[in-house]
């Protein structure tokens, strides 16, 4: 059997049973590139045509690259993977094909194994493995600013390495062992900290004191003229080690670093949103918010809270209504940064991007560099760090995509909080504390539409009796859901003539009910499809055929039936789906759509998907019942069979 490998660390190459196998053309070698960056997820023909023009395609790019994957689908057959078409994009499919960049991170996962359970010479053989992939800078010769952010990714997960394998072989008193790499990695992070410090060490120790002293005192002088910093921990201790002539190079598990030079403060400007002015309900996670303080040193202190919940339902407004309260604290500054994780009008901001932005926040000169280009992430995030040392500072991170976009930027530093809003389950971030925000309690959203719509005096706008039972049928049909109520209370601002009756009434249609509460930034209506827009099409698929159910509420077993997938596969979307907050659980093994959710997958689905298809998943869901004896009616509101029950 043919056993084919792709290498994407250094030159792009694929070998099929040790035979190079030529790959033709630039264009071909970028789209590939960029598919093995990104396999497993798909890349859009927009950004494919953005990385292989550089952001400057031509009017036929999309032509282009469909003719440029038809080329590659054989070289790809022969070696056992496939371009899969998706939704507008593609996606790279490795089948049994090895990837150098996957095997990478095998290593790096069974380093920590070993390094957790104490087994250092396994961790070492491990890390030295993941090392010996690399053949250069990645993808090197199809150098694109599209790649930038993913091969930062890797590069830094490299030099990672490479200090943690260097730590154990200085531990074990390998000294010149490490000079080599140490020295080509220094020349190329001059200003990496950790590297510096274990250079001039592996030098020292191996007898050359002077160039040790001399590699010191040029990255001390590097720091002071280009950064304005004076070196940190690790650079330091190194120094006070050569000065003591202290052979006792420190391992793994060190002793505590003595406390950096204090770094000259510049003014820190105070960049919070303003607090809306009718902030409501959240009182008892507002209560958890302002008891935490980032003071405790101690192993369980909490340093960064997230606050998760479904697009719109008030995340933003609770993180800085929350940091205005929480900003006295901390005397050093407050600084905000809206990360844009579900914009429609920017991607996602990469970490270096995010780390230059806060840095210039904080009055961090940065010699004119171009810094995503002229320092690495991991320089950034280790000049970040070294900024907030000894400082009290609280930052609100807004609308996270994701873990690996806000590691790096996290303050974590005793005296410090970061406060995080993302409409995903960030369980990456395990020291981190979640707050999730659901819809409004029944007596919030009427103090919410009161704030929005009273006179004061218990009359809506001066003109009528606010009848409870009114009110409550107009909030139930929108879901409790904060920017709902507030759209449907500033609607009835602008409409004089009508009564809140009269609005709900028009609500109680689940076919227009997002159109009547659409405002005039998009609404509820433009989020939930920015967050739809973000999700796996087999979740979207998903998502949209619950839509059709005359349920809210749904099993696996009953989903699976639905959308025609094993159990096991469909119970992975519909927790997948929880973690983006498009569905709840309100107990294990069931899910419940929200009401304004699934008014928006009914449209959906009666959009995108074929009469044949709606037909073919409600009959399967019939059928589901049917044999376990359910009697069911159908309605046909918007698409035919629906089925309706009682229970589930």
């Amino acid at each position: 059997m043919s056993v084919a490998e792709f290498r994407v660390l250094g030159p792009l190459s694929l070998s099929i049973s040790g035979q190079s196998v030529q790959l033709h053309g630039a264009k071909q070698q970028v789209i590939l590139g960029t598919l093995l960056l990104c396999h497993g997820r798909r890349v859009s023909l927009d950004r494919l045509a953005d990385t292989v023009w550089e952001h400057h395609p031509p009017a036929t790019a999309r032509k282009q690259i469909r003719n440029a994957v038809s080329g590659l689908r054989g070289v790809l057959q022969a070696a056992g993977a496939a371009v899969r078409h998706e939704s507008d994009g593609y996606r790279l499919d490795l089948g049994d094909a090895a990837l150098d960049a996957r095997t990478f991170q095998e290593h790096c996962g069974r380093a920590r194994f070993c390094l957790e359970q104490g087994q250092d010479g396994d961790a070492r053989t491990e890390l030295r493995a993941a090392l010996s992939l690399w053949q250069g800078p990645v993808l090197s010769g199809l150098e694109r600013s599209g790649l930038r952010a993913q091969t930062a990714v890797l590069e830094e997960q490299r030099l990672a390495v490479l200090e943690e394998w260097a730590e154990l072989e200085l531990a074990r008193g390998r000294h010149a062992a490490v000079i080599g790499e140490l020295s080509a990695a220094v020349a190329e992070h001059p200003l990496r900290e950790r590297l510096v410090a274990q250079f001039v060490l592996a030098l020292f120790h191996s007898g050359d004191r002077a160039r040790a002293f001399a590699v010191h005192e040029r990255t001390r002088r590097k720091l002071a003229d280009t950064l304005g910093l004076d070196p940190g921990p690790e650079l330091q201790e190194a120094h006070q080690r050569m000065l003591a002539d202290d052979m006792c190079v420190p391992g793994p598990a060190t002793a505590p670093l003595p406390e950096r030079t204090a770094v000259p403060r510049a003014q820190l400007p105070g960049n919070l949103p303003a607090d809306l002015g009718h902030f409501t309900g959240r009182a008892a996670v507002r209560r958890r918010l302002l008891g935490l303080t980032g003071e405790d040193d101690g192993p369980g202190a909490v340093r960064t809270a997230l606050i998760e919940g479904m697009a719109g339902v008030g995340k933003t407004a609770l993180a800085v209504h929350a940091a205005h309260r929480l900003a006295p604290r901390y005397p050093d500054g407050a600084l905000f940064l809206d990360l844009c994780g579900h914009s429609a009008a920017a991607q996602p901001l990469p970490p270096a991007a995010a780390l230059a932005q806060l840095l210039r926040a904080a009055g961090v000169e940065t010699g004119g560099i171009d810094v995503p280009e002229g320092l690495s992430v991991t320089e950034l995030s280790g000049l970040w760090r070294s900024w907030l040392a000894g400082r009290s500072v609280l930052l609100v991170l807004d609308d996270a995509a994701g873990t690996d976009q806000i590691r790096p930027l996290l303050a974590d530093s005793p005296g410090c909080l970061t406060l995080v809003t993302s409409r995903r389950s960030l369980t990456g971030l395990s020291a981190a504390r979640p707050h999730f925000l659901g819809p409004f309690s029944r007596e919030e959203s009427r103090e919410l539409f009161h704030r929005l719509a009273d006179d004061g005096s218990g009359r809506f706008a001066g003109r009528q009796e606010v009848r409870p039972d009114e009110l409550d049928g107009l909030l139930g049909h929108c879901d409790d859901h904060p920017l709902a109520v507030a759209a449907a209370a500033t609607k009835l601002g602008h409409r004089p003539a009508w009564s809140i009756g009269y609005l709900a009434a028009r609500l109680a249609d689940p076919g227009r009910r997002l159109a009547e509460l659409r405002t005039e930034d998009g609404g509820l209506l433009h989020r939930i499809d920015l967050s739809y827009g973000g999700l796996h099409p087999d979740q979207q698929r998903l998502l949209r055929l619950l839509g059709l159910m005359a349920t809210p509420v749904v099993s696996a077993h009953s989903a699976s039936a639905l959308c025609g997938l094993p159990v096991q596969r469909t119970e992975e979307l519909l927790e997948g789906l929880v973690d983006e907050h498009l569905l709840q659980q309100p107990e294990a093994g069931h899910y419940r759509v929200l009401g304004l959710v699934q008014a928006y997958c009914r449209q959906l689905s009666c959009r995108l998907d074929t009469p044949e298809a709606r037909e073919s998943a409600l009959k399967g869901l019939h059928d589901f019942y049917m044999e376990r004896q359910l009697i069911l009616s159908y309605a046909g509101d918007p698409c035919p069979l629906q089925p309706s029950w009682d229970s589930i």
